[in-house]
């Protein structure tokens, strides 16, 4: 609501305010320990995954190199979508010159 309106209609800024105020409330009556439990169990299966890798690297190096540089080429190709460099450096295509 404006301070120099007689209007009662509350504003955008009003409601936003409202709303800024109703999120600092939930928040702060969420407990912090639910979040918790979650995290150490993520915590837990992340290294677990990092202690499997590790001995997957020392049983089998070759084999984890060669899928290393399977698993970039194929992130390579997700990024770039498959286009050519010189259609990446300059956005055009063959096509164009």
């Amino acid at each position: 609501m404006n301070l120099y309106s007689l209007d009662a209609t509350p504003t955008v800024a009003d409601e936003v305010s409202a709303v800024v105020d109703d999120a600092q409330v939930i928040a702060k009556t969420l407990p912090a320990k639910r979040l918790a439990e979650p995290a150490r169990t993520l915590r837990g299966l992340w290294d677990q995954a990092l202690d499997t890798t590790c001995a997957f690297v020392d049983r089998q190096p070759m084999q984890a190199v060669m899928i290393a540089a399977a698993a970039s080429s194929v992130l390579t190709l997700f990024l770039t979508r498959g286009r050519p460099r010189r259609e990446r450096v300059t956005g055009r295509s063959y096509d164009a010159y």
